[in-house]
């Protein structure tokens, strides 16, 4: 049985609320406003942006970005070293906190407009879900890629993160555990995350005010330890 708290985060992401996890001590330290991709509306894109404020993007279980045939950014960045030498020079081989970058290209949904405003953002998140769990649940012999590209153009305004194979076991990043939260609860394994940041001192929200966020609004709060604790739990056992 998981914790009481894993329970309830997984019990809140089910009713399609939002939750709150941090990563660690040593890493981004970094609140992360987190939700399932497939449940997301405008007013979930207009919250992360007003109260969180970071980056909104959606994260990816490695067999389902696999089916789609995406590549990490810097994959393609290298590809393409030949024709852009200056791609090259931006090799983000100097990360304070981790080995590699998870993003990947970015999207629009093709029945959005701009794809920037709060409407086409949720359309484009709940639409990658919704095929997420398409893709997860389907025939692996099927042209996944095919039904992403008639569903999705790029460059867009949502960014997709590709979570590592082997998930926690090799990477311990936001990417992984919002992923890996949703697979110990058998949810879809497609997530929408957004850092929580502070304007008045210009860095990321403490852990003491994002702690008082999530009492005041009721939310979930838990830390990277706690989903990486359930999900070697569960290794063990099979």
């Amino acid at each position: 049985m998981p914790s009481e708290n894993i329970r309830k985060a997984i019990e809140s992401l089910a009713k399609g609320e939002f939750i709150l996890i941090y990563d660690r001590e040593g890493r981004e330290e970094e609140v992360d406003l987190v939700k399932l991709a497939e449940q997301v509306i405008p007013e979930d894109v207009f919250r992360m942006r007003h109260d969180a404020g970071g980056l909104i993007c959606v994260a990816v279980h490695p067999e389902i970005w696999h089916r789609w045939e995406l590549p990490f950014l810097h994959d393609l960045f290298r590809s393409c070293y030949n024709n852009y030498r200056v791609l090259e020079a931006l090799i983000p081989n100097d990360i304070p906190y981790d080995e590699k970058s998870a993003f990947s290209v970015t999207v629009n949904h093709r029945k959005t407009f701009t794809g920037v405003t709060d409407k086409d953002r949720a359309l484009t998140i709940r639409e990658l879900g919704y095929l997420g769990k398409s893709t997860h649940n389907g025939n692996s012999d099927n042209n996944w890629k095919e039904e992403l590209g008639k569903n999705f153009r790029s460059p867009g305004h949502v960014h997709l993160l590709l979570a590592t194979e082997g998930l926690l076991k090799n990477r311990q990043g936001h990417t992984e555990l919002t992923v890996s939260l949703a697979e110990i609860g058998s949810l879809n394994p497609v997530t929408v995350l957004c850092e929580m940041l502070d304007g008045k001192t210009g860095k990321a929200l403490s852990l003491n005010e994002a702690k008082k966020y999530a009492r005041k609004h009721n939310l979930v709060y838990l830390s990277g330890e706690e989903i990486i604790d359930e999900y070697f739990k569960r290794s063990e056992h099979g």
